[in-house]
Protein backbone atom coordinates (compact mmCIF):
# COMPACT_ATOMS: atom_id res chain seq x y z
CA UNK A 1 0.00 0.00 0.00
CA UNK A 2 2.96 2.33 0.69
CA UNK A 3 5.17 2.84 -2.37
CA UNK A 4 8.45 4.76 -2.08
CA UNK A 5 10.92 5.11 -4.98
CA UNK A 6 14.07 7.13 -5.65
CA UNK A 7 15.15 8.12 -9.15
CA UNK A 8 18.03 9.83 -10.96
CA UNK A 9 16.22 10.22 -14.29
CA UNK A 10 13.58 12.86 -15.01
CA UNK A 11 11.64 10.61 -17.38
CA UNK A 12 11.43 7.85 -14.78
CA UNK A 13 10.33 10.43 -12.23
CA UNK A 14 7.57 11.76 -14.49
CA UNK A 15 6.20 8.25 -14.95
CA UNK A 16 5.71 7.75 -11.20
CA UNK A 17 2.33 9.50 -11.15
CA UNK A 18 0.24 6.95 -12.98
CA UNK A 19 -2.59 8.38 -15.06
CA UNK A 20 -1.15 11.91 -15.16
CA UNK A 21 0.38 11.64 -18.69
CA UNK A 22 3.31 13.71 -17.44
CA UNK A 23 6.48 14.82 -19.17
CA UNK A 24 9.42 16.47 -17.40
CA UNK A 25 12.16 18.56 -19.03
CA UNK A 26 15.12 19.51 -16.81
CA UNK A 27 15.72 23.28 -16.73
CA UNK A 28 18.61 23.72 -14.25
CA UNK A 29 22.10 22.18 -14.48
CA UNK A 30 23.45 19.22 -12.53
CA UNK A 31 22.58 15.60 -11.81
CA UNK A 32 18.89 15.09 -11.15
CA UNK A 33 17.64 13.33 -8.00
CA UNK A 34 14.05 12.66 -7.11
CA UNK A 35 11.92 10.67 -4.71
CA UNK A 36 8.28 9.70 -4.85
CA UNK A 37 6.12 8.22 -2.07
CA UNK A 38 2.44 7.38 -2.44
CA UNK A 39 -0.50 5.63 -0.84
CA UNK A 40 -3.61 4.53 -2.74
CA UNK A 41 -6.79 2.97 -1.37
CA UNK A 42 -10.35 3.04 -2.69
CA UNK A 43 -10.51 6.29 -4.68
CA UNK A 44 -7.98 8.14 -2.50
CA UNK A 45 -4.45 8.85 -3.71
CA UNK A 46 -1.92 10.69 -1.53
CA UNK A 47 1.66 11.40 -2.54
CA UNK A 48 4.80 13.40 -1.74
CA UNK A 49 7.31 14.12 -4.52
CA UNK A 50 10.79 15.66 -4.31
CA UNK A 51 12.59 17.00 -7.38
CA UNK A 52 16.10 18.40 -7.03
CA UNK A 53 16.21 20.46 -10.24
CA UNK A 54 14.05 23.05 -11.92
CA UNK A 55 11.66 21.31 -14.31
CA UNK A 56 9.18 22.16 -17.00
CA UNK A 57 6.26 19.84 -16.31
CA UNK A 58 3.19 19.16 -18.39
CA UNK A 59 0.40 16.68 -17.89
CA UNK A 60 -3.30 15.98 -18.02
CA UNK A 61 -5.65 14.08 -15.72
CA UNK A 62 -9.11 12.65 -16.10
CA UNK A 63 -11.89 15.18 -15.52
CA UNK A 64 -13.43 12.60 -13.16
CA UNK A 65 -10.90 13.43 -10.43
CA UNK A 66 -9.91 16.42 -8.32
CA UNK A 67 -6.13 16.64 -7.95
CA UNK A 68 -4.62 19.29 -5.67
CA UNK A 69 -0.98 20.03 -4.94
CA UNK A 70 0.36 21.83 -1.85
CA UNK A 71 4.09 22.67 -1.72
CA UNK A 72 5.64 21.26 1.45
CA UNK A 73 8.96 22.91 0.58
CA UNK A 74 9.21 25.76 -1.89
CA UNK A 75 12.60 27.35 -2.57
CA UNK A 76 11.93 30.36 -4.75
CA UNK A 77 8.88 30.53 -6.95
CA UNK A 78 7.50 28.67 -9.92
CA UNK A 79 4.97 29.35 -12.64
CA UNK A 80 1.83 27.23 -12.86
CA UNK A 81 -0.54 27.71 -15.79
CA UNK A 82 0.76 31.25 -16.19
CA UNK A 83 0.52 32.28 -12.51
CA UNK A 84 3.28 32.68 -9.92
CA UNK A 85 3.37 30.12 -7.12
CA UNK A 86 4.02 31.01 -3.48
CA UNK A 87 3.42 29.66 0.04
CA UNK A 88 -0.33 30.36 -0.05
CA UNK A 89 -1.20 28.92 -3.45
CA UNK A 90 -2.83 25.57 -4.13
CA UNK A 91 -2.19 23.84 -7.46
CA UNK A 92 -5.32 22.51 -9.19
CA UNK A 93 -3.82 19.92 -11.54
CA UNK A 94 -7.03 18.37 -12.86
CA UNK A 95 -9.44 19.70 -15.45
CA UNK A 96 -9.82 20.17 -19.16
CA UNK A 97 -6.79 21.14 -21.25
CA UNK A 98 -4.00 19.87 -19.01
CA UNK A 99 -1.46 21.82 -16.95
CA UNK A 100 1.99 23.33 -17.44
CA UNK A 101 4.27 23.96 -14.48
CA UNK A 102 7.74 25.45 -14.26
CA UNK A 103 8.80 24.05 -10.88
CA UNK A 104 11.81 25.40 -8.97
CA UNK A 105 14.71 23.27 -7.74
CA UNK A 106 14.43 21.41 -4.42
CA UNK A 107 10.66 21.34 -4.55
CA UNK A 108 8.70 19.01 -2.27
CA UNK A 109 5.10 18.75 -3.47
CA UNK A 110 2.34 17.07 -1.50
CA UNK A 111 -0.64 15.87 -3.50
CA UNK A 112 -4.18 14.62 -3.02
CA UNK A 113 -6.36 13.01 -5.67
CA UNK A 114 -10.03 12.18 -5.08
CA UNK A 115 -12.97 11.41 -7.30
CA UNK A 116 -14.81 14.54 -8.36
CA UNK A 117 -18.17 13.01 -7.38
CA UNK A 118 -16.94 12.27 -3.85
CA UNK A 119 -15.71 15.84 -3.37
CA UNK A 120 -18.93 17.42 -4.65
CA UNK A 121 -21.11 15.10 -2.56
CA UNK A 122 -19.31 16.32 0.56
CA UNK A 123 -20.44 19.91 -0.10
CA UNK A 124 -23.77 21.61 0.41
CA UNK A 125 -25.72 22.46 -2.76
CA UNK A 126 -24.61 26.10 -2.62
CA UNK A 127 -20.98 25.17 -2.01
CA UNK A 128 -20.98 22.61 -4.82
CA UNK A 129 -22.44 25.15 -7.22
CA UNK A 130 -19.75 27.71 -6.36
CA UNK A 131 -16.90 25.19 -6.49
CA UNK A 132 -17.83 23.05 -9.48
CA UNK A 133 -16.82 25.47 -12.22
CA UNK A 134 -13.39 25.94 -10.61
CA UNK A 135 -12.78 22.20 -11.01
CA UNK A 136 -13.14 22.38 -14.79
CA UNK A 137 -9.63 23.68 -15.54
CA UNK A 138 -6.13 23.60 -14.00
CA UNK A 139 -5.20 26.79 -12.14
CA UNK A 140 -3.70 28.25 -8.98
CA UNK A 141 -5.87 29.42 -6.10
CA UNK A 142 -4.84 31.59 -3.15
CA UNK A 143 -5.84 30.07 0.20
CA UNK A 144 -5.71 31.36 3.75
CA UNK A 145 -2.34 30.60 5.31
CA UNK A 146 -3.98 28.73 8.20
CA UNK A 147 -5.86 26.39 5.90
CA UNK A 148 -2.86 25.52 3.79
CA UNK A 149 -0.80 24.99 6.97
CA UNK A 150 -3.37 22.43 8.15
CA UNK A 151 -3.07 20.51 4.89
CA UNK A 152 0.73 20.58 5.04
CA UNK A 153 0.69 19.31 8.62
CA UNK A 154 -1.76 16.56 7.69
CA UNK A 155 0.33 15.31 4.75
CA UNK A 156 3.63 15.44 6.64
CA UNK A 157 2.14 13.77 9.69
CA UNK A 158 0.40 11.05 7.71
CA UNK A 159 3.49 9.94 5.78
CA UNK A 160 5.62 10.14 8.92
CA UNK A 161 3.12 7.95 10.73
CA UNK A 162 2.92 5.46 7.88
CA UNK A 163 6.69 5.20 7.63
CA UNK A 164 6.90 4.31 11.32
CA UNK A 165 3.84 2.04 11.45
CA UNK A 166 2.83 0.90 7.91
CA UNK A 167 0.48 -1.83 9.10
CA UNK A 168 -1.89 0.73 10.59
CA UNK A 169 -3.41 1.12 7.13
CA UNK A 170 -4.58 -2.50 7.23
CA UNK A 171 -7.28 -1.37 9.68
CA UNK A 172 -10.59 -0.57 7.91
CA UNK A 173 -11.85 1.94 10.53
CA UNK A 174 -8.55 3.81 10.22
CA UNK A 175 -8.96 3.96 6.45
CA UNK A 176 -12.40 5.49 6.95
CA UNK A 177 -10.99 8.03 9.39
CA UNK A 178 -8.21 8.89 6.95
CA UNK A 179 -10.65 9.25 4.05
CA UNK A 180 -12.82 11.62 6.08
CA UNK A 181 -9.78 13.67 7.03
CA UNK A 182 -8.65 13.90 3.41
CA UNK A 183 -12.08 14.98 2.16
CA UNK A 184 -12.48 17.50 4.97
CA UNK A 185 -9.09 19.07 4.27
CA UNK A 186 -9.69 19.19 0.52
CA UNK A 187 -13.10 20.81 0.82
CA UNK A 188 -11.71 23.38 3.26
CA UNK A 189 -9.20 24.39 0.58
CA UNK A 190 -11.91 24.63 -2.07
CA UNK A 191 -14.64 26.52 -0.23
CA UNK A 192 -14.40 30.25 0.40
CA UNK A 193 -14.68 31.41 4.01
CA UNK A 194 -17.08 34.23 3.17
CA UNK A 195 -20.46 33.83 4.79
CA UNK A 196 -22.81 36.43 3.32
CA UNK A 197 -25.95 34.85 4.77
CA UNK A 198 -24.60 34.87 8.33
CA UNK A 199 -26.41 38.00 9.45
CA UNK A 200 -29.71 36.47 8.37
CA UNK A 201 -29.49 33.70 10.97
CA UNK A 202 -31.24 34.68 14.21
CA UNK A 203 -29.57 34.22 17.57
CA UNK A 204 -32.02 31.48 18.59
CA UNK A 205 -31.38 29.66 15.32
CA UNK A 206 -27.60 29.85 15.91
CA UNK A 207 -28.07 28.32 19.36
CA UNK A 208 -30.18 25.54 17.87
CA UNK A 209 -27.58 24.74 15.22
CA UNK A 210 -24.78 24.59 17.80
CA UNK A 211 -26.92 22.43 20.13
CA UNK A 212 -27.81 20.00 17.34
CA UNK A 213 -24.20 19.75 16.24
CA UNK A 214 -23.00 19.20 19.81
CA UNK A 215 -25.65 16.52 20.45
CA UNK A 216 -24.76 14.69 17.25
CA UNK A 217 -21.04 14.69 18.06
CA UNK A 218 -21.59 13.53 21.63
CA UNK A 219 -24.05 10.83 20.54
CA UNK A 220 -21.23 8.99 18.76
CA UNK A 221 -18.57 8.61 21.46
CA UNK A 222 -17.23 5.38 19.98
CA UNK A 223 -17.23 6.54 16.35
CA UNK A 224 -14.83 9.12 14.90
CA UNK A 225 -16.84 12.03 13.53
CA UNK A 226 -15.80 14.57 10.93
CA UNK A 227 -17.12 18.06 10.24
CA UNK A 228 -18.59 16.60 7.05
CA UNK A 229 -20.58 14.10 9.12
CA UNK A 230 -21.92 16.89 11.33
CA UNK A 231 -22.94 19.14 8.45
CA UNK A 232 -24.75 16.33 6.67
CA UNK A 233 -26.49 15.15 9.85
CA UNK A 234 -27.95 18.55 10.76
CA UNK A 235 -28.39 19.87 7.22
CA UNK A 236 -26.17 22.98 7.22
CA UNK A 237 -23.15 24.09 5.25
CA UNK A 238 -19.65 24.14 6.70
CA UNK A 239 -19.70 27.95 6.56
CA UNK A 240 -22.94 28.13 8.53
CA UNK A 241 -21.60 25.75 11.15
CA UNK A 242 -18.41 27.79 11.46
CA UNK A 243 -20.34 31.04 11.82
CA UNK A 244 -22.69 29.70 14.48
CA UNK A 245 -20.00 28.07 16.64
CA UNK A 246 -17.81 31.14 16.47
CA UNK A 247 -20.67 33.46 17.36
CA UNK A 248 -22.23 31.35 20.11
CA UNK A 249 -19.23 29.66 21.76
CA UNK A 250 -16.35 31.80 20.47
CA UNK A 251 -14.91 28.46 19.35
CA UNK A 252 -14.77 26.98 15.90
CA UNK A 253 -16.38 23.56 15.32
CA UNK A 254 -13.05 21.97 14.43
CA UNK A 255 -11.64 22.92 17.85
CA UNK A 256 -14.75 21.52 19.58
CA UNK A 257 -14.53 18.31 17.59
CA UNK A 258 -10.82 18.03 18.40
CA UNK A 259 -11.61 18.14 22.13
CA UNK A 260 -14.24 15.42 21.70
CA UNK A 261 -11.75 13.30 19.75
CA UNK A 262 -9.03 13.84 22.36
CA UNK A 263 -11.43 12.61 25.02
CA UNK A 264 -12.16 9.64 22.77
CA UNK A 265 -8.44 8.83 22.63
CA UNK A 266 -8.18 9.08 26.40
CA UNK A 267 -11.00 6.58 26.85
CA UNK A 268 -9.55 4.19 24.28
CA UNK A 269 -6.13 4.22 25.97
CA UNK A 270 -7.61 1.93 28.64
CA UNK A 271 -8.07 -0.97 26.22
CA UNK A 272 -6.04 -0.43 23.04
CA UNK A 273 -2.68 -1.96 22.15
CA UNK A 274 -0.80 1.31 21.73
CA UNK A 275 -1.09 5.09 21.77
CA UNK A 276 -0.70 5.22 17.99
CA UNK A 277 -3.66 2.87 17.52
CA UNK A 278 -5.91 5.11 19.61
CA UNK A 279 -4.64 8.31 18.00
CA UNK A 280 -5.13 7.18 14.41
CA UNK A 281 -8.51 5.60 15.20
CA UNK A 282 -9.71 9.03 16.31
CA UNK A 283 -8.27 10.76 13.26
CA UNK A 284 -4.96 12.13 14.57
CA UNK A 285 -2.28 11.64 11.93
CA UNK A 286 0.41 14.04 13.13
CA UNK A 287 1.69 12.47 16.34
CA UNK A 288 3.77 15.45 17.46
CA UNK A 289 0.84 17.86 17.22
CA UNK A 290 -1.49 15.29 18.76
CA UNK A 291 0.76 14.84 21.81
CA UNK A 292 0.95 18.60 22.31
CA UNK A 293 -2.83 19.01 22.08
CA UNK A 294 -3.40 16.06 24.41
CA UNK A 295 -1.01 17.40 27.05
CA UNK A 296 -2.54 20.87 26.82
CA UNK A 297 -6.02 19.46 27.49
CA UNK A 298 -5.21 16.78 30.08
CA UNK A 299 -1.95 17.95 31.63
CA UNK A 300 0.02 14.84 30.67
CA UNK A 301 1.31 13.10 27.57
CA UNK A 302 -0.81 10.31 26.06
CA UNK A 303 2.03 7.85 26.73
CA UNK A 304 1.82 8.75 30.43
CA UNK A 305 -1.94 8.16 30.43
CA UNK A 306 -1.46 4.82 28.67
CA UNK A 307 1.11 3.63 31.19
CA UNK A 308 -1.01 4.75 34.11
CA UNK A 309 -4.19 3.10 32.79
CA UNK A 310 -2.38 -0.14 32.02
CA UNK A 311 -0.21 -0.39 35.15
CA UNK A 312 3.02 0.14 33.27
CA UNK A 313 4.43 3.05 35.17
Amino acid sequence: MLLSIASQDVDEQAARLRGWHQTYAQMSPGRFAGTYTEVRFDDVHLFVEYTSKGLFQSGELSEAVVALGVPLQLCGSGVFCGAITNDTTVHHFSGDGGFEFYSPADLVMGGVVLSRDRVLSALSDDEAASVETSLDHPHLSVVQAGKIAVMREFLRGFFEMLENAPRLMDNAPLQRSLRDSVISNVTELLVDDAHPEGELISLSKRWQIVARARDFILSRPESPTSILDVCKAIGVSRRTLQYCFQDVLNLNPIAFLRMVRLNGVRGMLRTCASVSEAATYWGFWHFGRFSQDYRQLFGELPSETYRRFNGKG
